[in-house]
């Protein structure tokens, strides 16, 4: 078991590296006809990022003894590549797609900015919670709930 928990802290720690990358290299919103600079990025990220992490912990760590794949912990390793993987793509989204330009004075909206980690964190829950489950129904666990 203290082997499986490094990976469940090696996924977090990946989910945090994509969100600071996120935060601190995106693109700003500008607007106004002073082009007033807001990263966005910095403001909701680590909200994502909260989230992704809970994700991770509620379908690893904290699982409970009546759920589907509780006990098992051999997708964790798979969990850590998935949702590293999720990430890192949505690093790249985030960090490579151009931003909107709208208006006569022109506004930049960093929408890939905003949207990748959305994305990333609902990603993060499906991915966890199903291979869990998964690997759960493969290895023949039985489950306790009803």
């Amino acid at each position: 078991m203290e082997g499986q928990i490094k990976w469940v802290l090696a996924t977090i720690l990946l989910v945090w590296i994509a969100v600071v990358t996120m935060s601190v290299a995106s693109s700003d919103l500008v607007v106004g006809t002073d082009r007033n600079h807001i990263s966005v990025a910095a403001f909701v990220n680590w909200i994502w990022g909260i989230i992704a992490t809970v994700s991770v912990l509620r379908a690893t760590v904290f699982r409970r003894p009546t759920e589907k794949g509780w006990g098992q912990d051999s997708a964790w390793m798979w969990i850590t590549i998935v949702v590293g993987g999720i990430w890192l793509s949505a690093t790249i989204v985030a960090l490579c797609v151009p931003v909107l330009e709208t208006g006569d004075s022109p506004m930049q909206i960093p929408y890939a900015a905003i949207i990748a980690p959305i994305a990333a964190a609902v990603l993060t829950n499906y991915a966890s919670e199903f291979l869990v489950e998964g690997f759960a129904a493969r290895e023949g666990k039985p489950s306790s709930r009803p």
